[in-house]
């Protein structure tokens, strides 16, 4: 995007704060340290009496290594519960289980009884002041209680970037609309909401644009208005109907048209000038992003351009799947020229919980088929340079669900990123 940083965009994470409760996805603005120690005072962290150690270890019975049992006078001890602060006095529990208690209200206990034996001490777990959380998480549900033990009812996160995706096409007709000879539904729309959602946007959906360079145009500017990143579907490429080039380049520029990509190649790169009277508080450009009109070619886009720019608009670092060696199941060529992004399925041998027995086999079809991509389980990207495989080899992937976990080494390569 540095086209667009020299036109003066500038990638800057903006900060709200929002109750504990909400925090769950949301990204850290800063970090979050302890207000006050846990646990605030010395409490038992078993059910039982609480004792002083010392009285606890006179053995009149036995001079064994396992003492035989001790008696405590009732004014001795107290009956505590797990989490109860420890009384004035008192150091160590005794385990219920260790525990007889006589008529007289005397207390008859077995086993040793070290001083500091379950009991909790003050700051155990954390330190007033000492940092739980850095800044850049994306806040999980452990975050969230622990920022709530160490007194927080408040969090300042980053905001969460507005995404417009604006479909296109005079064929492209909304969901449950009644749909004539050469009607399309427009699921990309869905796919790529609901992929922003996974990545930590705010989607917003606009109506569906014509193929007229004018009014897809003037669609781009108003989206602008409000969003951190815009996404213009279809139109990218260079049939009669393709606009989406020649729009860029009058609202506000284009940087990149056609990368090395499949699908994708015809994704385009570029920035928008929203307009705003003068009333209006000044704004800068708006990255945008012409995304294929074939659903396979627009995830990969998204995955590429997308995910890495909405990570910077909240601060933190790219939220990847995790790579994980597999095996391929057939032989595959690739084009030497070219990254290409292959949707695969995945099966694992009865038996091997290895993830190097897991088995990948490509799903084949065009890039207009999203039921390649609804049946996969992960992408293999196939770098540059690399052509045939045979079946058998070990293979890369990208699980394309983060729910999707395989056990097993990170394999040795990277992944490229091509934003």
């Amino acid at each position: 995007m540095d086209v667009c940083t020299d036109a003066g965009w500038r990638c800057v994470a903006t900060v709200e704060q929002i109750p504990v409760r909400d925090g769950l996805g949301r990204v850290t603005a800063a970090p979050i340290q302890a207000l006050w120690p846990a646990p605030r005072a010395a409490c038992a962290a078993m059910d039982g009496i609480a004792v002083r150690a010392a009285s606890a270890t006179t053995d009149s019975a036995s001079n064994d290594s396992e003492p035989g049992p001790r008696r405590l006078a009732a004014s001795a001890f107290a009956w505590i519960d797990t989490g109860d602060p420890i009384p004035a006095g008192m150091d160590t529990v005794v385990e219920r289980e260790r525990v007889r208690i006589d008529a007289d209200g005397s207390a008859w206990i077995t086993g040793p009884a070290p001083r500091g034996r379950h009991v909790r001490a003050v700051g155990e777990d954390f330190q007033a002041g000492q940092m739980l959380i850095p800044s850049g998480r994306c806040l999980r549900p452990a975050d969230l209680a622990a920022a709530a033990a160490a007194g927080h009812t408040t969090l300042d996160v980053t905001r969460k970037p507005v995404i417009a995706i604006i479909p296109t096409g005079d064929e492209i007709q909304p969901i449950g609309t009644g749909l004539g000879p050469g009607d399309v539904v427009d699921s990309n729309s869905v796919l790529l909401a609901a992929r922003a959602v996974q990545a930590g946007a705010r989607p917003h959906v606009c109506d569906v644009q014509p193929d007229d360079p004018d009014a897809i145009a003037a669609e781009v500017r108003r989206a602008s208005l409000a969003a951190d990143l815009v996404l213009v579907i279809a139109g990218s490429s260079v049939g009669r109907d393709d606009h989406t080039a020649a729009v860029l380049a009058h609202v506000g520029g284009l940087a990149v048209s056609r990368v090395a990509v499949r699908p994708g190649h015809p994704v385009l790169l570029g920035y928008a000038l929203p307009r705003r009277t003068s009333a209006d508080r000044p704004v800068g450009p708006v990255p945008v992003i012409g995304v294929p009109g074939y659903p396979l070619a627009a995830a990969v886009s998204f995955e590429l351009f997308a995910v890495p720019l909405l990570a910077a608009l909240q601060g933190r670092e790219p939220a990847g799947r995790a790579w994980r060696r597999v095996q391929l199941g057939c032989d595959w060529t690739s084009p030497p020229d070219t990254e290409e992004w292959v949707p695969v399925s995945l099966t694992a041998p009865s038996g091997r919980n290895d993830s190097t027995a897991v088995v990948a086999m490509p799903r084949k079809g065009g890039a207009g088929a999203i039921s390649r991509l609804a049946r996969a389980d992960a992408w293999w990207p196939i770098p540059i340079g690399q052509e045939k495989f045979e079946r058998g080899a070990h293979i890369d992937i990208r699980p394309i669900s983060p729910d999707l976990l395989l056990s097993g080494p990170e394999p040795a390569r990277q992944a490229a990123n091509s934003a």
